[in-house]
């Protein structure tokens, strides 16, 4: 896990997991946070190079519905804020 400092996100495609539109997918290269979201998100399977599609963001301030592997979550936008995926085009 990495600090937010580190993170690439000025590539064009490098994303907040949040940042997804509706059908798009990626893969995870960094889950920040504290020790205890992290070990959430792993316990969740969001791991580093998982790929992650997102179904469905209800509103701006609302979860978002994201598949990985064969599962289908639903996490908060603060959370998601806290994974950087790079967009699969």
């Amino acid at each position: 896990m990495h600090s937010k400092e580190a993170h690439p996100v000025h590539e064009k495609d490098i994303r907040r997991l949040s940042e997804l539109k509706k059908g798009q997918s990626g893969r995870i290269i960094v889950v920040s946070g504290g020790k205890q979201i992290c070990n959430r998100l792993t316990d969740m399977g969001l791991t580093p190079g998982t790929k992650v599609r997102l179904n469905r963001a209800s509103s701006t301030m609302g979860a978002l519905e994201i598949c990985i592997r064969s599962s289908c979550l639903a996490v908060g936008r603060g959370v998601a804020d806290k994974i950087l995926v790079k967009v699969e085009k």
